[in-house]
């Protein structure tokens, strides 16, 4: 076999580009955002493939690949494979996905073993053969090593933003990050654009998209969503929101934005050109359905690694746990009952009984 080293020394080979999508801020919908980018790129005829590259491993959980995949970024990481053989495909045409690992959070250091700094991740993704169009990576919050090596290894970022209070402040927080991974690690690191998610028909909602407006006019993806109560559902169901409602809004505005990736921020297209990835998605959605279903009416949850079971036990355990607390509480409302009915009785035949034991009645 090849060494990693012997790769690199081969002809160059067109490379993908690589998008991260990155907030400083937790709970911004990157996970959302990853994964239905993701998807529209390839409805739209391209080759993808996602990064989970947050330890939560939520990315990973959308596209029933636990049992399927035999490796992962924690093998890639720790040079045990080529990214070719550690991407295993979905069942979406053109969508491939190397599976996340709670295991990143004790790996965070792994980066620098593979040429220095954080630019371990870049090398790793350096493809010999197949390079796909697009790779997608899914990325942490907060500034540690996997992110840092996520932006060093990206030619492009996608900033998601949630509305409300903090979300300017999030955001230039993050700019100031990718700043620093431009000015150090990574030069070529450019803005695809910032994302508004989210966006309610209130106050808030409003002042925050003039905000950003106000503020970054030429970073802005000129799509942007409202908010959709079936993404909320999508994502409690562990399913990509195009999958779980594709004729939804939210499908046909992913759709939109990853036209804007390709041909350009500020791009529109026309529906006629959206058309055949729509129709690709439904398609999608039927052939699928089933498959998330009987994932839904299972009880049985994904394990940590790629072709593990350790959420059964955890599971187990929980069902264990619940079932004592509800033990407890049965006992708890038993001793309540007896000790009012003690009382009234008390209350009632007391008095009577403690007279004639005293005398004092007849």
């Amino acid at each position: 076999m090849t060494s990693h080293e012997d790769v690199f020394d081969t002809p160059e080979t067109r490379q993908p580009t690589i998008l991260s999508v990155y907030n400083q801020k937790g709970g911004v919908g990157k996970t959302t955002t990853s994964v239905n980018l993701a998807l529209a790129l390839a409805a739209l005829g391209k080759s993808v493939v996602l990064i989970d590259f947050d330890p939560q491993s939520s990315a990973t959980s959308n596209f029933l690949l636990r049992d399927k995949a035999k490796v992962g970024i924690n093998d890639l990481l720790r040079k045990e494979t080529f990214v070719e053989d550690a991407i295993t495909p979905t069942a979406f045409d053109g969508l491939s996905m190397i599976v996340g690992a709670r295991k990143l959070y004790s790996l965070e250091h792994a980066l620098d073993s593979r040429g220095g700094s954080q630019r371990g991740l870049r090398k790793a993704l350096h493809f010999s053969r197949n390079p796909p169009d697009y790779v997608v990576i899914d990325c942490p919050p907060a500034l540690g090593h996997l992110a840092a090596g996520a932006l060093a290894a990206s030619d492009r970022l996608i900033v998601p933003v949630f509305p409300g209070r903090y979300a300017l402040d999030g955001l230039r927080r993050t700019l100031q990050v990718v700043e620093h991974i431009q000015n150090g690690l990574n030069p070529s690191l450019t803005l695809a654009g910032i994302l508004m998610l989210s966006i309610t028909n209130d106050e808030v909602g409003r002042e925050s998209l003039t905000q950003l407006r106000n503020e970054f006019p030429e970073q802005m993806f000129r799509t942007a969503f409202p908010y959709d109560v079936d993404v909320v559902k999508a994502t409690y169901r562990r399913m990509p929101a195009a999958i779980f409602t594709p004729e939804g809004r939210t499908t046909s505005r992913f759709a939109a934005l990853a036209w804007e990736i390709v041909h350009g921020r500020g791009t529109t297209p026309d529906d006629a050109q959206l058309k055949p990835a729509l129709e690709r998605i439904r398609g999608w959605h039927e052939a699928t359905d089933t498959s998330y279903s009987a994932r839904r009416a299972s009880s049985i949850d994904e394990g940590d690694e790629p072709g593990g079971s350790a959420g059964n036990g955890g599971r187990q355990a929980e069902r264990a746990q619940s079932a004592g607390r509800g033990g407890m509480g049965l006992a708890f409302v038993g001793l309540v009952v007896g000790l009012v009915a003690g009382f009234v009785l008390g209350a009632v035949a007391g008095q009577p009984i403690l007279g004639r034991l005293l005398g004092l009645g007849g």
